[in-house]
């Protein structure tokens, strides 16, 4: 009889390596870390390698290393800067990618800031490997656009009477400074005068630079939020005095009344919920086939009108460098917010398959209730065959009269049979008959025609599950609700590390499911 006797095993938690430990023998072979170093091996950071060669300072990090842990980080779901560093001391797959170095946040958040064309390069080699897995078909390309909110918010305004007066009393400091330099030398300081932080004077003196300001709202104190850019000015006058300047020259690019100070990029936009605030309009053309974003960029124009155009011509960029061209009669979806003369002439020219909502349609896929005025446009069908329309009651309006309105062509439609109509009062109301007007460029009316057939209804609700996916992803999975960063630069890498993120994921899945 054989008596087998329980044993523990040695705690081994404070022993030490005779020899160091290859990483790799610790983490799974499937793990995405070895993707993620993959995908990095085919962008060429040499040249960026190349400005520290020789410099004084310390030793900088490869910036191969540095994009290693950010694409990572994306591919987790967008981690902030301190949590990438803080990964590299406790995750072994940030370990592995970082060669067991430790970059600070600053050195990463500087990374994100100075090298946006590496992670531009990281964004087509995506598109590249997608392609090479079979993962992209170019056949059909959906656009869209949705509003992110900026990292600012309706406290941080000012306007051009508050910044003329910090201006002035900016000036005011710095030149009273220099006078006291003169004349006491540098152990003055850089201080704010006085009429800035005594509440009683501050108020004398801005009562009289505001006597000719027309804005009574604003005329007996400046706003909290230029206050306390003005209390920022206490210890660098000037570069709150530059910053202020920057934010007037801004105010009148952008033609609007008011500009916020956090972020004068951003702007005021009304967002899927019906709330207005300030945010950003992200655009992506998206591949039918797996849903593989082809372009990718952020604008702060709050509609889509003019971003079809950019949208395509960097989904013909990208798709060149990696050696694909856009094949002829390409199928591009876009809502009714893409809509305009130039976008279907566009379309036309470059000889693209177009499917642009019409107003019908959009409020169709919306579902309006159609009924609360069963007279209006909407509810009027065209017939392409004979290229009429037909009323809510049947009565075909004739092509009656074309002219031209403010340089633009208009089509009109009318029938007299309207003075027998027993609704003529509903629907012609105040006129003898009922008119129906198709205004636009040749290519925009055409295009309205071509959304009325049932053929291209349904190409068009490829749109749907195409480029409405990958906002849904980001949004929600990734949890991009809201920029951490600042100006259009900044959001713009931001975003596209977040459509990265979208692209190594869908990739690592797809390679794996096809594995396994």
């Amino acid at each position: 009889m054989v008596v087998l006797f329980m044993v523990l095993r040695d705690d081994t938690i404070n022993q030490t390596m005779l020899v160091p430990m290859d990483l790799r023998k610790l983490i799974p072979k499937d793990h995405p870390c070895y993707f993620i170093k993959n995908v990095v091996d085919q962008i060429d950071c040499s040249e960026a390698n190349r400005e520290f060669a020789d410099s004084p300072g310390e030793f900088a990090y490869p910036r191969e290393l540095l994009l290693r842990l950010v694409l990572m980080s994306v591919f987790d779901g967008g981690l902030s800067s301190r949590e990438i560093e803080r990964r590299t001391q406790t995750d072994i797959g940030y370990m592995y990618l970082a060669g067991m170095q430790h970059p600070s946040y600053r050195t990463i958040l500087r990374f994100k800031r100075d090298y946006s064309d590496l992670i531009d390069d990281a964004f087509k080699t995506t598109i590249k490997i997608a392609t090479e897995e079979d993962l992209v078909k170019i056949h059909h390309v959906s656009l869209d656009g949705t509003k992110i909110k900026a990292k600012t918010s309706m406290n941080k305004l000012t306007n051009e009477q508050q910044l003329k007066i910090m201006k002035q009393h900016l000036e005011e400091s710095i030149k009273l400074d220099e006078e006291e330099d003169e004349e006491l030398g540098e152990e003055s300081g850089n201080s704010v005068p006085e009429t800035l932080t005594d509440k009683e004077k501050f108020k004398e003196v801005f009562e009289k630079v505001n006597e000719s300001s027309q804005d009574d709202r604003n005329k007996d104190k400046l706003r909290s939020s230029s206050k306390n850019l003005l209390k920022q000015a206490e210890e660098k006058p000037e570069k709150i005095l530059e910053k202020v300047v920057t934010l007037e020259e801004k105010l009148k690019i952008s033609g609007k009344d008011v500009i916020s100070i956090n972020d004068p990029d951003a702007r005021f936009m009304k967002n899927k919920k019906g709330k207005w605030e300030y945010d950003y309009n992200g655009q992506i053309a998206v591949d039918e086939h797996k849903g593989i974003i082809l372009a990718s960029y952020i604008t702060n124009n709050p509609t889509d009108h003019y971003e079809l155009i950019p949208l395509m011509e960097q989904v013909k960029s990208n798709l060149s460098k990696i050696g694909y061209e856009i094949p002829v009669n390409l199928q591009v979806s876009a809502d009714n917010g893409y809509s305009t003369d130039m976008n279907t002439e566009y379309l036309e020219q470059e000889e693209l398959d177009g499917y642009i909502s019409s107003r019908k349609l959009s409020r169709q896929e919306k579902k309006c209730n159609l009924t609360e005025n069963p007279f209006s446009k909407d509810n009027f069908n065209y017939n392409a065959e004979i290229g009429t329309y037909f009323c809510p009651l049947g009565q075909p309006l004739y092509r009656r009269r074309e002219y031209e309105y403010k340089n633009k062509p208009r089509i009109t439609y009318w029938t007299k049979e309207c003075k027998n109509c027993p609704v003529q009062e509903y629907c012609a109301k105040s006129q003898r008959y009922r008119t129906i007007e198709d205004y636009g460029n040749p290519s925009k009316i055409r295009m309205q025609r071509k959304m009325e057939t049932k053929e291209a209804q349904e190409i068009y609700k490829i749109r749907s599950k195409t480029a409405e996916l990958p906002f849904a992803n980001i949004k929600q999975n990734m949890h991009l609700t809201e920029f951490t960063t600042t100006g259009l630069k900044q959001v713009n890498t931001e975003f596209k590390l977040y459509t990265i993120g979208h692209h190594l994921k869908r990739i690592f899945n797809e390679i794996n499911n096809k594995n396994n």
